[in-house]
């Protein structure tokens, strides 16, 4: 039996573990977090597909299990049965590239587990993306392992002709009240406050985690092409141990399927292709789908021109090439699942909203398409009182309780949300000192940008903004750190047992410079045992 297992933030990994899972034999696929770690020790085979996060961050579905492999007292050699090979997925624009997959090959190889094939590192910044090293990484695995000549199935559906139940509809704890626009009105960047009627616990630096739907359109001209009645009900069974099974109802109508869980607002991958090419009814379609789903460098070059680069959407994927009416259940097995979208809470609490801070998605391609993203989308077009789907979870950072706790905040773009509710909860406390809580905020332009203006100008914080693109020279946040490296000193250095910084925002290149100029302020020692404190912080995405 091989195990294969994926961690995953957004359901890529997931998607080429299925991948793998369909052509092994005797392979059970399933998610890290759902795997028993006690028994990896007795594993002989075991295929790791992981995805890195943030600042070179696990994904949050492997805690656990690598909180596990990091246990002082584990001997040497507890792996010695087990062979093992890891395939990450990680974009090199960002400093720590594939840094979670590859922390978890050295932790294997130190335990005294062997790789039975080379591990590979996908990088969505090349040309033809992830696959061009899953693509070689895969040849390899295939000749290592026994294959199946019958690509097996995950699902097996039956049609329930006269059912008479209705879709069950959960009472959601959350509706949302209204938004606000804290971007300039003509601004292109539209960037809003979402609020929220909330009925549960949460504290400053806590997630909202939505699970955003399908646009009612979308769905039905989906179904349409498909020829699928949304209002017939189906029965799922399980054929192959998989994540689908254990998230969508087993008796479910086929407009709620479509609605809640299958992701049509994304790009197909490229099995969907594949599938696409044996059910295409026009010989030319044929061909073209063939040819773009063949293992070469060549078929990855048409899937990245036409499918990815471009963001067409599994919708208009099928209307090009139409008529193409796939199998309930394949379409079921090949597209992902509607994946929750992490967003800072950015409001204190108070036993009636939450608030975020949200960007909306929508850019143009290289052909001039426009794309909006999916779940940016979705709350734009959200009616009031209207019920969504979502959950608070732990971020990974955490704001002192005491108001008399020094904290440097760094907070660019929709980076300030989650100080935003910790302003906020230090005010409810009495909090009036500034220097306790000293803000560097920066964007592209002060008139169009400067979100929460007018709170952060009336809260008692110390505030320091950097507005980029208001002067030829561009001015960015590390660059008012520096000038203000005094105040850093003294703040840090009188405060060294319980001052925190805290980052957040985008993680491509400011949270490495932001770090830089820490250390130039306070000296590399410092920075590093306030790491080790935990009391540095970085939450970026």
């Amino acid at each position: 039996m091989i195990q294969i297992l994926f961690a995953t933030q957004t359901g890529n990994s997931e998607f080429y573990a299925e991948e793998v899972g369909r052509h092994l034999n005797n392979a059970i696929v399933s998610s890290i977090e759902d795997f028993d770690f006690l028994t990896l020790p007795e594993q002989k085979r075991v295929i790791f597909i992981i995805s890195t996060t943030g600042d070179g961050d696990m994904t949050n579905d492997i805690n656990k299990f690598w909180q596990f492999l990091l246990i002082k007292d584990l001997p040497k050699e507890s792996l010695i049965k087990l062979e093992f090979t890891v395939f990450g997925l990680g974009d090199s624009s960002y400093p720590k590239f594939n840094y979670a997959a590859r922390k978890l090959r050295s932790r294997l190889l130190q335990l005294s587990a062997k790789e039975f094939i080379p591990s590979a590192f996908g990088d969505e910044q090349h040309p033809c993306g992830i696959d061009t090293e899953f693509v070689i990484w895969f040849q390899n695995l295939l000749k290592k392992c026994q294959t199946q000549t019958i690509i097996s199935q995950y699902i097996k559906i039956q049609q329930l002709d006269n059912y008479q139940l209705q879709n069950i509809v959960d009472k959601l704890d959350f509706i949302f009240v209204n938004k606000k626009r804290l971007s300039a009105e003509q601004h292109t960047k539209e960037t809003f406050q979402f609020n929220f009627q909330c009925n549960q616990m949460f504290q400053c630096g806590d997630i909202f985690s939505i699970k955003p739907r399908n646009q009612n359109k979308l769905v039905s001209q989906f179904l349409q092409l498909q020829k699928l009645d949304g209002n017939k009900w189906v029965k799922l069974e399980e054929q192959k141990q998989n994540q689908k099974s254990k998230i969508i109802p087993k008796t479910i109508s086929i407009q709620r399927l479509f609605s809640e869980f299958l992701d049509i607002t994304s790009p197909p991958n490229r099995y969907f292709i594949k599938l696409m090419s044996q059910y295409a009814e026009i010989d030319i379609h044929k061909q073209k789908l063939t040819e773009m789903c063949a293992q070469t460098p060549e078929g990855l070059e048409e899937y990245y021109s036409y499918v990815y680069r471009e963001k067409r959407n599994v919708y208009e994927v099928l209307y090009d090439f139409q008529p193409c009416v796939i199998p309930l259940e394949l379409l079921i097995e090949s597209l992902k699942l509607i994946r929750e979208r992490q967003y800072s809470i950015s409001s204190a609490y108070d036993g009636q909203k939450i608030s975020i801070t949200v960007a909306l998605v929508c850019y143009t391609t290289g052909k001039n398409r426009l794309i909006k993203g999916f779940c940016s989308n979705y709350l734009q077009n959200l009616q009031a009182d209207e019920q969504i789907e979502g959950r608070i979870i732990k971020g990974t950072i955490t704001f002192p309780q005491q108001i008399d706790i020094p904290v440097i905040m760094v907070g660019p773009g929709t980076g300030v949300a989650p100080f935003i509710g910790f302003i906020e909860e230090r005010q409810k406390q009495g909090a009036n000192n500034k220097d306790k809580s000293i803000l560097f905020f920066g964007s592209c332009y002060e008139k169009k940008e400067f979100y929460y203006e007018k709170f952060l100008q009336e809260s008692p914080i110390t505030l320091f903004t950097a507005f980029s693109r208001d002067q030829q020279k561009k001015i960015y946040v590390q660059h008012r750190i520096l000038e203000n490296r005094d105040l850093i000193n003294k703040v840090v250095k009188d405060n060294l047992n319980n001052v925190m910084i805290i980052v957040t925002g985008t993680s491509k290149k400011m949270p490495t410079q932001v770090e830089l100029v820490f250390k130039e302020c306070l000296g590399e020692q410092i920075i590093q045992e306030l790491k080790k404190k935990k009391q540095y912080l970085v939450e970026c995405w």
